[in-house]
């Protein structure tokens, strides 16, 4: 085909043996189209570079084709992947993904939320922490019967997808890492107190020190918000609120890496004098020295998921499964061998 001609639907049709309203069907997401079709016109569509025209498509069905994501999080890589594994889903299912951060007002994402809507139409949301338990928000949302998914929320919503792990259970996992390496001395660095994970958590830690029978005098909390800085800072307050700690867990990884980069820039090393685990297993985990020992969470493989299972709500307009776990693992590396 010449590279000056503009593919049309007919094009893509004809090399895929099927008629041009199976064709339009497929890019429209119209029911009751088979799935070996569908991925052959797709397949045909991405080797000929074919791009079906948005605007033609929403005035056919109605539809906006958008998918977007809220959040609010300092955790960029954490952000990042989310999107990623929606991106991906998007892709193979003909939407499209936005990104978008809300910025609280009064204690709330609603207004935030509200004037996202009045300017954009949208066919489904994402939202993730700590937009996944803002009531106020899921309200707007079930109010205007928009379907969404919640990944990793506080509490979990009949009419909503959740993606979750076992946040509690994996934060009594990475103390028992902690504790069975001959650490008697911990201390836990939490994320944002409107974070329902970060104090399931912290609720975790608690269990598997008290399982362990450590004192409590022996273990302590810090204060912090996510970010890379909070843990930089937090490592002053650990010298002056628990000098004898040995092993600390992080809520996430940035906080797990600005707590090393103070210890060492203090002269510690770690993990001789200071073992430190983190969560999410982030890039930045995997690329700095020491490497972080972290609890892997497949973020994007929980963004990829909800977003097929919320494109599959819009068309069918029923929510077959609304929860799904997924499992996690202890990465191994140098702050904590």
């Amino acid at each position: 085909m010449s590279a000056n001609k503009k593919l049309t639907i007919e094009d893509i049709a004809k090399k895929a043996g099927v008629s041009i309203k199976t064709v339009s069907r497929v890019f429209n997401n119209a029911p009751n189209v088979r799935q070996q079709k569908r991925d052959i016109v797709l397949g045909v569509a991405r080797d000929l570079g074919y791009q079906p025209n948005i605007s033609a498509r929403q005035l056919a069905s109605k539809r906006s084709f958008v998918i977007s994501h809220f959040h609010d999080n300092p955790n960029t890589d954490y952000v990042s992947e989310i999107y990623e594994g929606m991106r991906r889903a998007c892709s193979e299912e003909g939407y499209y993904a936005v990104a978008e951060k809300l910025n609280p007002q009064k204690g709330s994402y609603r207004q935030s939320l509200l004037d996202y809507l009045l300017r954009f139409e949208v066919d489904g949301l994402i939202l993730s922490p700590p937009v996944s338990d803002d009531q106020a928000v899921i309200r707007e949302i079930e109010k205007r019967e928009i379907p969404y998914a919640l990944i990793s929320p506080g509490k979990k919503k009949k009419r909503a997808i959740n993606v979750f792990i076992d946040e509690k259970g994996a934060g009594r996992s990475i103390t028992d890492y902690l504790i069975n390496r001959g650490h008697e001395n911990l201390a836990f660095l939490s994320g944002l107190n409107s974070h329902a994970a970060s104090r399931q958590r912290e609720a975790g830690y608690w269990e598997a020190i008290e399982e362990a029978q450590i004192p409590k005098k022996n273990a302590v909390r810090l204060s912090g918000d996510f970010s890379m800085r909070s843990g930089f800072t937090a490592f002053d307050m650990l010298v002056k609120k628990a000098p004898k700690t040995t092993g600390i867990f992080a809520a996430n990884d940035e906080m797990a890496i600005g707590l090393i980069v103070a210890a060492l820039g203090k002269g510690k090393k770690v993990p001789e004098d200071l073992s430190v685990v983190g969560f999410d297993d982030s890039p930045f985990a995997r690329a700095m020295w020491p490497s972080i020992t972290s609890l892997a969470q497949p973020v994007d493989e929980m963004a990829h998921l909800s977003t097929k299972k919320l494109i599959g709500w819009i068309h069918s307009n029923i929510l077959e499964q609304s929860r799904f776990e997924f499992s996690t693992k202890i990465i191994e590396r140098g702050s904590c061998p």
